[in-house]
């Protein structure tokens, strides 16, 4: 276990090295590092990893993860509480929404190296107890998948939870490859939007294979990825190039499908429309990617959509 300095500065640098290995990105996911059998210091909620200083870690207690501080803490603190109390030689967790295995996720099976978490929605008592309930059941397990969220990796210290983090994505990326073939040629079309007023500042055309191949499909993509639903939409339609079609389809949503074009990416600001777009492409390839599994169900989609738009995406913001 470290000092409370340690861990929280070590909880910022894991932070900074995970966006830069493209494992978290803007707000998603959480980091936490012991400090006694009693407490851990996490990341606060909401807040981008780039610019956290050691009085933005809370510390939080094991036992009821109640915390002493005005910033609050990570509404995933108890899966984080949860590891330190079933896992005594546990220092270090990390929880992200990295491509490949949330990909992977997305098929809730439990593989030979990451057993899976039944789905729960995030920051939920349910969730929690999901993870709980394959700890318990793999307690050598120190790679999980949380089915349509993201995983979790608890480590014994800073450096083998980071590494094992990366272990997970390229292991995941190896299983995708083998079932989804790689189409290198992306055949798209220019499209003007001079004449679409969507309301927002920026837009992006995302195009890569797994937009591509959602596009030639020409189906209604349903999301896969629960931060799909948050940040892009409960569903996003797939038009023809056609301004009126374009407009129509991205009612309440940040994001329509193009055939032909890729996807357009809508967002007030530019880093925001990066956001969209990366998240859609997560879950196009999802969507290539499951067998089974269906999509979130709507309910759950609209909870989580609205969640996001009226407090979520404000305490960023703030």
């Amino acid at each position: 276990m470290y000092s409370e300095k340690e861990a929280k500065d070590l909880v910022i640098e894991a932070g900074h090295k995970l966006v830069e290995n493209k494992l978290i990105a803007r707000t998603w996911g959480n980091i936490s590092a012991r400090i006694s059998d009693e407490a851990f210091v996490i990341t606060p909620s909401g807040r981008a990893y780039d610019n956290l200083k050691p009085e933005d870690i809370v510390t939080v207690m094991i036992k009821d993860c109640s915390y002493d501080s005005d910033i609050k803490p990570s509404s995933e603190k108890g899966i984080h509480a949860a590891a330190y109390r079933l896992r005594k030689d546990t220092n270090f967790v990390i929880h992200t929404h990295q491509f490949f295995a949330s990909v992977v996720s997305a098929d809730r099976g439990a593989e030979e190296f990451a057993p899976c978490a039944e789905y729960g929605l995030p920051g939920t008592t349910k969730l929690r107890k999901n993870v709980e309930s394959v700890m318990e059941s793999y307690p050598k397990a120190k790679m999980l998948l949380m089915a349509n969220h993201g995983t979790l990796v608890m480590g014994d210290d800073f450096r083998e939870a980071f590494d094992l983090a990366e272990v997970l994505e390229t292991k995941c990326e190896a299983m995708f490859k083998r079932r989804v073939p790689s189409n290198d040629k992306i055949r798209s079309e220019e499209v003007s939007l001079s004449k679409l007023d969507t309301g927002y500042e920026n837009y992006i055309i995302q195009q890569d294979e797994y937009v591509e191949e959602c596009c030639r499909a020409g189906i209604t993509l349903k999301p896969y990825i629960d931060d799909f639903a948050q940040i892009v939409g409960v569903d996003i339609k797939c038009c023809d190039k056609n301004i009126a079609k374009i407009k129509k389809s991205i009612r309440g949503r940040n994001a329509v499908l193009v055939k032909g074009v890729g996807a357009i990416c809508f967002a007030d600001n530019e880093e925001d429309a990066e956001a969209v777009a990366m998240i859609l492409s997560k879950n196009c390839a999802a969507a290539c990617y499951v067998r089974n599994e269906k999509p979130l169900g709507k309910i759950d989609s609209m909870l989580q959509r609205y969640v996001y738009l009226n407090k979520y995406s404000k305490q960023k913001d703030a």
